[in-house]
């Protein structure tokens, strides 16, 4: 996630741990994860962060449903792996060595070529 572009916020743990971000349209302030995934949406700034430090890492460990924005089709899955860049997806519920993965980067997502959603 471009964090030089207007309003968009970093949020980190003590310890300098990344949890995710907070972005705003000077509508609505948006709880993101680290590669980008929706967690909530907030009237103000301090409720979005507070969402970003309790769930941005937690919510990495949650069922995701991957959805291909050119068919529509929808695919649950697990995060194995994050970065600003990119995020690996695999089973979503067992991670076991040689596990089929795969690598979407971030920018595709930005893109709307690919959307990952946590399963509610």
């Amino acid at each position: 996630m471009n964090c030089q572009a207007r309003g968009v916020h970093e949020v980190r743990r003590d310890d300098g741990e990344l949890c995710g971000f907070v972005t705003t349209d000077d509508v609505e302030w948006r709880a993101i994860t680290v590669f980008g995934g929706l967690l909530g949406t907030h009237a103000t700034d301090a409720e979005a962060r507070a969402q970003v430090a309790e769930l941005g890492l937690a919510s990495l460990a949650e069922r995701w449903v991957l959805v291909d924005a050119t068919t529509g089709e929808h695919e649950l899955v697990g995060i194995r792996e994050v970065s600003p860049g990119h995020v690996v997806i695999g089973d979503p519920y067992y991670s076991l060595p040689g596990e089929q993965t795969r690598t979407i980067a971030v920018a595709d997502l930005q893109s709307g070529r690919w959307r990952l959603e946590r399963d509610r």
